[in-house]
């Protein structure tokens, strides 16, 4: 037998074997490749777009192969909701990820599934409500530091600025405040490079996994092509920094005088016996700091395209507040049109557009179609978002449609940008508080201006975990200048 025969017979076997082994009745989807899925169509791609496309031709409902991996995306607000709410106890589980089963040890409120995730996330809210939950010590947190912010962009007026290092500084601290009750130097070489590695790990956790679910050999390669060794480096550059403070806590606590969240947490978790000692330890993790910092970096990103909107945001700042008093949470209903614009934000630059992957709790019909058990789903959140029958326009970005006739905020039921259902973020209130205040505290102060004002840096992004606006530069100018201009 030639070489040409021997190659006939693989390729004729090796589309058999794939065709036999595909589930019946699975939702339809571009013809995959046999071993490789349709990461051939996919690669060097932007999955959004093809993913717009594919939602034209195959259905609200569709499926993607990645190796042999089955992904079902569903797109439109009826049918995730239909998912993810009416048939939450379904498609409530996290499919097995490569990389994120190495970093999290435990268990935790993202990533777990089952009875295990029921419980951490039941003593997460507990812990949350206890500490302030509805408002108050939050808010102090984050308004210290959003003065803190102020100062940093003022030390830098007189040079273009990169503002995402500051953001997530800043906005990291938020986090450490409210979980360990402490601030950390922007001088701390620790916390420096902390905050350096998660927003690195950002950008290559999601590509990792991916082929590395697919494909798990590729741990084994010489090198690191995927970025996957520096992750779990990285993963141990934060587990001592975590070590520290943990220890810490254990060995100052006072249960009659909880002083933060894992105070909180590890008092709580001494009452619970069922969990092992390792996801006792562990879940107490931050999160969040990647989506809130870098949906502030949108914001700014789009008012250097439309200096009309940011004008109109400061100039019902300066009606409510003027330049002096700094904006609280009690503003938010006097500032319609800047709560506009962080709505349109969240939906025009859409942060997390597949949202946190779902997984089925076991084999299930929906839609007519089969989807079998520990499938992976996508919420595809961008076919909401980008959707002209609910946002007319959808790629202009225009606060005004998050106004009613009276210039009063109004969110159509259709606005999920934290999901929807039994995984709906759980930190949502402190995201929304974060993103006003930090917001509307620079805009009073400072006027944000393109480094170039025939060029202003381009609106794409790079889809990591999060979708982030590509680097870019800003010109900072204080308010009172440009009014004594």
């Amino acid at each position: 037998m030639d070489v040409t025969s021997i190659l006939v017979f693989c390729v004729v076997f090796l589309f058999c074997y794939y065709a036999l082994r595909t589930p019946s009745n699975i939702p339809m989807g571009p013809v995959s490749v046999p071993l490789l899925g349709n990461i051939p169509q996919l690669a060097g791609k932007i999955p959004l777009l093809l993913f717009r496309k594919w939602r034209k031709q195959y259905g609200d409902v569709f499926s993607v192969y990645m190796g042999s991996q089955l992904l079902v995306v569903l797109n439109g607000y009826k049918i995730i909701k239909e998912a993810l709410v009416t048939r939450g106890n379904v498609f409530s589980d996290r499919p097995h990820n490569f990389i994120l089963d190495k970093m999290k040890d435990g268990e935790g409120v993202i990533f777990t599934s089952g009875a295990s995730w029921k419980k951490q996330r039941k003593l997460s809210l507990n812990c949350l409500q206890k500490l302030g939950f509805s408002r108050n010590s939050f808010e102090v947190c984050i308004a210290d530091e959003a003065k803190i912010l102020i100062k940093l962009i003022e030390q830098n007026t007189d040079a273009a600025l990169k503002m995402k290092d500051i953001l997530i500084m800043c906005v990291s601290n938020v986090i450490c405040g409210i979980v360990f009750g402490r601030r950390f130097s922007h001088e701390d070489k620790q916390f420096l490079e902390v905050v350096a590695n998660m927003s690195e790990d950002a950008k290559y956790i999601g590509h990792a996994s991916i082929l590395m679910n697919c494909f798990p050999f590729l741990q084994y390669l010489p090198g690191d092509i995927l970025g996957t060794k520096t992750i779990l480096e990285h993963k141990k550059v934060f587990d001592k920094f975590f070590e520290d403070l943990y220890e810490n806590h254990q060995s100052t606590l006072d249960v009659n005088c909880p002083r933060d969240f894992m105070d909180l947490y590890l008092i709580e978790m001494k009452k619970n016996s069922t969990l092992p000692n390792k996801e006792k330890k562990l879940t107490a993790r931050p999160t969040g700091t990647e989506t809130t910092s870098t949906t502030l970096l949108w914001a700014v990103l789009y008012l250097l395209h439309y200096p009309d909107v940011q004008e109109k945001c400061f100039d019902e700042i300066q009606t409510v507040l003027g330049l002096k008093r700094f904006p609280s949470l009690d503003d938010r209903s006097h500032l319609p049109y800047c709560e506009a614009t962080i709505l349109e934000t969240l939906r025009i630059a859409a942060v997390v557009p597949l949202a946190v992957p779902h997984a089925s709790t076991r084999d299930v019909y929906f839609k007519g179609f089969r989807i079998p058990k520990e499938s992976s789903i996508l919420i595809n959140l961008d076919s909401i978002f980008h959707d002209s029958d609910i946002f007319r326009d959808p790629r202009v970005f225009s606060p005004e449609r998050f106004l009613n006739s009276s210039g009063q905020v109004m969110k159509p039921n259709e606005f999920i940008p934290f999901s929807c259902g039994r995984r709906v973020c759980i930190g949502e209130k402190v995201a929304q508080m974060e993103l006003f205040i930090f917001l509307t505290s620079m805009i009073q102060k400072f006027q944000f201006l393109p480094v170039d004002p025939c060029h202003p840096p381009n609106l794409e992004g790079n889809l990591g975990i999060v979708y982030t606006p590509k680097c870019f530069q800003v010109q900072i100018v204080r308010r009172q200048d440009v009014k004594s201009n």
